[in-house]
């Protein structure tokens, strides 16, 4: 497996979950902090390297939480509208600046900020309908397999200005595939097993929907 992390502006972190979220093999256990809204699943990562998300960040009022998996599981299955897996009924969704809410939205709960990205989109046929990532990647970091606390391994850098475009050029105009398992973690990282990017803009997100 290899892992990529893409930097940009270095101040806000994007983790996208890639197709080996479909993977067979992946051992995974427990379900992922997601909210679903208009038919597009958002992950909350576990790890979140850049800056957390500020006020200042935040755009528009979005979303509301309709129901929590947390509060109740029966009447709040995955694929509901407006569902949440961990963020209570009534958590308010938002834009966040420079992005669209397609692609990332930020709860707000007790005072805290929380980034969702987008991991799963209907509509989305190619790369650059899911990641709005184009033009906001400045270096690509690669791993091999997934890091642990006691393995962080080393990454390497790709910092070419042309490398680092022709990578994002191809995530943006590649064809892209429902992923096929349930959202669920890997009890290692919290996070989706398989290979992963996690890349970096100049921007942040919010927003909310009109009810």
């Amino acid at each position: 497996m290899r892992r990529a992390i893409l930097r940009g502006g270095g101040v806000l972190a994007m983790a996208i979950g890639l197709m080996a979220l479909a993977d067979s093999r992946s051992h995974a256990q427990g379900i992922l902090d997601f909210v679903s809204f208009d038919g597009i699943d958002y992950l909350r990562w576990a790890e979140e390297p850049g800056r957390p998300l500020e006020w200042g960040d935040l755009g528009v009022e979005f979303a509301t939480v309709g129901c929590s998996i947390g509060e109740d599981r029966r009447g709040c299955p995955f694929g509901v509208d407006a569902a949440a897996a961990f963020m209570p009924a009534g958590t308010r969704m938002y834009a966040v600046r420079g992005h669209a809410t397609e692609f990332r939205l930020a709860a707000v709960w007790r005072d805290r900020i929380f980034l969702y990205q987008a991991w799963r989109n209907p509509r989305a046929k190619v790369g650059g309908k899911l990641y709005d990532i184009a033009g906001k990647v400045r270096a690509i970091d690669v791993q091999r397999g997934e890091p642990t606390p006691a393995a962080p391994g080393t990454p390497l850098r790709i910092a070419s200005a042309r490398d680092v475009e022709t990578l994002v050029d191809m995530i943006v105009h590649s064809p892209v595939r429902r992923p096929r398992r349930m959202l669920s973690a890997s009890p290692a990282t919290g996070s989706p097993s398989g290979s992963r990017t996690t890349p970096r803009s100049a921007a942040p997100i919010s927003s909310r929907r009109a009810s």
